[in-house]
């Protein structure tokens, strides 16, 4: 029987103190609990979690211009929406990902791995995207400077069950 440390994601985050690129994936199978485990990974993390699809069903001049929401969009919805935190997590953007033919999740890994630049004051905070699996993302190497991977698949992480630890600041 093999084992594995599970990854604490909070610990995770902390680690990408100095790093210039602060991001990270995690992904899974659908109807694997990624929405739960972001929303309450965001909560307990005095984070942000940002559901896109519902951002878009509920917003109606954002629903209009799906067809010409591209990457650069997308990097200053994200933008805004980080502006007063210091953890954002974006999920449930395979829609739009999808939309921007073959090269969607090329254009978002991009993003991850070079524009979201944390020496920028505008990208100061950490972003997670959490994606359902595909080949794109099983077979993504996004790493630290240190060359740990920024990539995690959901039952590979610890259980929220329980609860994060409060940090004292």
């Amino acid at each position: 029987m093999s084992s594995y440390n599970l990854v604490n994601l909070k610990e995770f985050i902390n680690s990408l103190s100095g790093e210039r690129h602060k991001t990270f994936i995690v992904h899974s199978d659908p109807e694997s609990g990624k929405p739960k485990y972001a929303r309450l990974f965001a909560e307990k993390s005095k984070g942000k979690y940002l559901d896109l699809l519902e951002r878009f069903w509920k917003d109606v001049e954002l629903k209009n211009k799906i067809d010409v929401f591209d990457i650069r969009n997308l990097e200053n919805l994200l933008v805004s929406e980080a502006e007063d935190t210091n953890l954002l997590i974006l999920d449930n953007v395979e829609f739009l990902l999808n939309t921007w033919g073959g090269d969607g999740y090329d254009l978002l890994f991009h993003l991850l791995d070079k524009n979201w630049d944390s020496f920028k004051s505008s990208y100061r905070a950490v972003l997670g995207v959490f994606l359902i699996n595909n080949q794109k993302v099983l077979d993504l190497e996004l790493k630290t400077s240190k060359g740990e991977t920024r990539v995690f698949h959901l039952g590979r992480l610890e259980s929220l069950e329980g609860g994060l630890e409060d940090e004292q600041d």
